[in-house]
């Protein structure tokens, strides 16, 4: 293959490479920022019960995937088995409401919600997590590997199973 020949290729192969990073990258920012996971279930337990659960943060390890807990000065950060450290802090825990917001050292951040209502026989207890994700790459890593809906499913599956457990 001649210089020239070997020179047309590279640059036009350099053009294809970078019109296809442009279009990742546009339908990345085409992409809402924010996504939300909502789930509900029953639990056979007072508010109060399952409250302790969900403030006792230390002993979450033991019923969720979550590496380690450490408390903070403004609340704590969980370290997942990945590495990913994400920080949370409360704004409000009650026997009716737990607001939390939270930001991870993988590029998002967000808030979630459990609202907990006492029941004959138990609490229902909904919950909603919101994430925003800022960057157009991060929101195409996110949409393929991230399910927020199986995510507080699985989170209120596990937190019914140590209630009641």
């Amino acid at each position: 293959m001649s210089r020239k020949v070997f020179l047309r290729v590279l640059t036009w192969s350099l053009c294809v490479l970078t019109l296809l990073a442009g279009l990742v990258v546009l339908t990345g920012a085409l992409l809402p920022a924010s996504r939300e996971g909502r789930a509900e279930t029953v639990i056979a337990a007072p508010p109060e019960r399952v409250l302790a659960v969900i403030a006792d943060v230390e002993s979450q390890p033991e019923w969720r995937d979550v590496g380690s807990v450490t408390r903070t000065r403004d609340g704590w950060v969980e370290v997942t088995a990945r590495g990913e450290r994400i920080s949370f802090v409360a704004e409000e825990i009650s026997t009716e409401r737990v607001r939390l917001r939270f930001s991870s050292d993988a590029g998002y951040s967000g808030e979630w919600h459990a609202l907990l209502q006492p029941i004959a026989g138990g609490t229902r207890i909904a919950v909603v997590e919101r994430a925003t994700v800022p960057s157009p790459l991060g929101r195409i890593v996110a949409r393929l590997l991230f399910d927020p809906i199986a995510f507080a499913t699985g989170y209120l599956a596990a937190l019914k199973a140590r209630v009641e457990g």
